[in-house]
C-alpha cells in the first residue's frame, strides 16, 4: 500500500512537469472508483471512447497551477496535485486528457475565468438542475465559458441516465435522485465532461498517460 502511494505521487508529479498547461484550458478525468462515477462512466462517453467522469479548468496564478472545478464540496479552486491524486491511474499515470480552446475563442478565457472564480463557495448540483444556482463539473463550465456575444461556448443536449449497455435507468440513479426527492431529468438539456471532450470548440493537446 505504501509502495503504491509513492508510486502514485511519483506519477503526478511528473504528470505536472510533462506538458506546459495554459489559463483556460480544460483537464477532462477519469476518476477513481466509486458507485457515483461508475454511474457516470455508464451513461457517458468522452473522444476515443475513455468514460471522463469529471472536467476543471485550469487558472495559472503567480507561476502556480490550480483547476477551477465544481465537485460534490462545492466549486473550489484545487491545487493541481489535488486534482490529480483524485485521478485514476493507467501504469502510474493519471487517466487525464487537455483539452485547449480554438484560437478564435481563447480571448474568452479571462472573463470564464473571472466567472469562476465569482463562483467560488457556490453548491454541487447534484440534481443536474439547469435553473438552480448550483453547479456540476461540465455545468460550470458551459456557464463560463461564453462566447463575446454571451453564449455559451459549449452547447446543451438531453441528458441520459440510461446504461449504454442495458438502456435501462440503473438503480443508482434511481437511488440517487429518490433521495434528493426529485424525478430523475432524462431528456433535459445538460452537459457531460465525455461530450464536451469531443466538442470542435476544443482541440485535444495532450494526454498524461
Amino acid at each position: 500500500m505504501i509502495l503504491a502511494t509513492a508510486m502514485a505521487a511519483v506519477g503526478i508529479c511528473r504528470a505536472q512537469d510533462a506538458f506546459p498547461l495554459e489559463t483556460g484550458d480544460l483537464l477532462f478525468q477519469v476518476n477513481g472508483q466509486s458507485a457515483y462515477t461508475e454511474a457516470i462512466r455508464n451513461v457517458t462517453t468522452g473522444i476515443d471512447r475513455l468514460e471522463f467522469t469529471h472536467v476543471g479548468a485550469v487558472c495559472i496564478e503567480d507561476g502556480k497551477i490550480y483547476v477551477l472545478e465544481a465537485i460534490p464540496y462545492g466549486v473550489v479552486k484545487s491545487p493541481i496535485e489535488t486534482f490529480f491524486r483524485q485521478s485514476l491511474m493507467s501504469d502510474g499515470k493519471p487517466v487525464v486528457v487537455v483539452g485547449r480552446l480554438k484560437p478564435r475563442l481563447r480571448r474568452c478565457i479571462p472573463q470564464a475565468m473571472d466567472r469562476i472564480k465569482a463562483l467560488l463557495g457556490k453548491r454541487y448540483d447534484f440534481v443536474f438542475d439547469p435553473d438552480d444556482d448550483d453547479y456540476y463539473c461540465s455545468e460550470l463550465i458551459q456557464a463560463c465559458y461564453l462566447k463575446p456575444n454571451g453564449k455559451p461556448i459549449f452547447r446543451s443536449a438531453p441528458m441520459t441516465f440510461r446504461d449504454k449497455n442495458s438502456g435501462e435507468v440503473s438503480p443508482l440513479w434511481i437511488e440517487h435522485f429518490k433521495r434528493f426527492d426529485c424525478k430523475i431529468p432524462e431528456g433535459v438539456p445538460g452537459t457531460n465532461p465525455g461530450d464536451m471532450s469531443r466538442s470542435r470548440k476544443i482541440r485535444i493537446v495532450h494526454r498524461y498517460f
